[in-house]
């Protein structure tokens, strides 16, 4: 069933049964965001046994996977292994959508807006076209037609591409939390794990009480440098600030039927709409910095980001001075300068790091190549050139 026919409602009768593996494994996951919750789904339907454990509830509103909404689209610039990932992303969210009973996503279409040759756009329309992705180019009238609430300059052009547009986060990771509750996997609440040994399959909580598992899977986000800090002690972490407002009552309808922004030339950012009640969201990349969430915590100086935030957008918004800025939504990650996914493979055990803001879309199909990897149907090499976009 395509993602753009399924309601909204959810319908228990389509639930799947879970059948026990007369070879059933163990498998405990550190941490309960998206990618651990893609794998627990994933195991459990294979007839495993599964054990998910996460510092804060599960779903944790401090986790980088837990938001109104998430983009999804094919836009990555020159990145065209990861574009040709999203067509596939998609048949796994429908597995998904089919498991829960209901698809937690909007086909709006997304745009890539290009105000000077060589910027994000322009790179992505070039990969487009090389992959023989499908797109269309957006200019003048039309283009003015299709965002007027932007003030765009002369030459400017869009890359529309769909499917895309917002993956709404906090319903699929709290509908999917649920389903795993339901089916049998056990996830463990407020359980602070204190060391890992992913080659053994070994974790530890802070009471010392030992965790065995055949296999071991340690997805703990920004927290990760801090639960394995011989091994990625200096990881890349970074805190991201995003920003909910109400946009002027002359364009709050042309924000909602607009397809979503994925990038403002090279020096913006993006935006998701006001879908499904999420609220209109805009996020500028370059207001991230270097943080820890264990060190740092999620204080904001809500004026002063909301403004740092808003003002790259401000020459491009019509009545840029009438928008009231919201809330802000603290998220973490680890992000390495190569902006490629790692996976690492020892024994028993998979870490997986450098997610990016981006690993959300791929979630279902992360959680489904990597129970093939345990299940001994996946190559580790291969699933780690895939998932850092070759």
């Amino acid at each position: 069933m395509s993602p753009r026919s399924m309601p909204s409602t959810v319908r228990p009768d389509r639930r799947i049964a879970i059948e026990r593996n007369p070879s059933m494994s163990r498998i405990t996951i550190v941490g309960g965001g998206i990618v651990g919750l893609s794998v627990a789904r994933a195991m459990l339907k294979r007839g495993h046994e599964v054990h998910v454990l996460d510092q804060g509830p599960i779903p944790n509103p401090r986790g980088a996977s837990v938001d109104r909404h998430r983009m999804i689209r094919p836009h990555y610039g020159d990145a065209t292994g990861y574009a040709r990932m999203v067509a596939p992303a998609f048949a796994a969210w429908d597995r998904l959508w089919d498991d829960l009973g209901a698809a937690h996503f909007e086909n709006t279409g997304a745009v890539a807006i290009s105000l000077e040759p060589g910027d994000y756009a322009d790179r992505t329309l070039a990969s487009f076209r090389a992959a023989g992705l499908p797109h269309e180019v957006v200019e003048g009238a039309a283009l003015a037609r299709l965002m007027p609430h932007l003030d765009l300059p002369d030459g400017a052009f869009g890359v529309l591409a769909e499917p895309a547009g917002p993956l709404f986060a906090d319903r699929i990771v709290a509908e999917l939390a649920d389903w795993l509750r339901v089916k049998g996997a056990r996830l463990e609440e407020n359980c602070r794990v204190a060391r890992v040994d992913p080659a053994r399959g070994l974790a530890w909580r802070a009471d010392g009480s030992e965790i065995a598992a055949d296999h071991l899977l340690v997805a703990a986000g920004a927290w990760l440098p801090g639960l394995m800090p011989e091994a990625y002690g200096e990881a890349p972490a970074y805190r991201q600030a995003l920003l909910y407002l109400d946009p002027p009552a002359a364009y709050a309808e042309a924000w909602r039927a607009a397809p979503p922004i994925v990038t403002l030339g090279d020096h913006t950012g993006y935006s998701l709409p006001d879908r499904r009640g999420a609220g209109l969201k805009i996020g500028y990349s370059a207001h991230r910095r270097r943080a820890r969430p264990d060190v740092e915590g999620f204080e904001a100086d809500f004026a002063a980001e909301s403004r740092a935030i808003l003002a790259p957008f401000a020459p491009y918004f019509r009545q840029a001075e009438a928008y009231r800025p919201l809330r802000l939504q603290l998220g973490y990650y680890v992000l390495a300068p190569e902006r490629r996914f790692r996976l690492e493979a020892a024994g028993q055990g998979l870490v997986v790091t450098d997610c990016d803001g981006q690993m959300f879309k791929f979630g279902p199909l992360l959680g489904e190549r990597i129970a093939g990897l345990f299940a001994g149907e996946e190559n580790a090499a291969d699933v780690t050139r895939w998932a850092a976009g070759y």
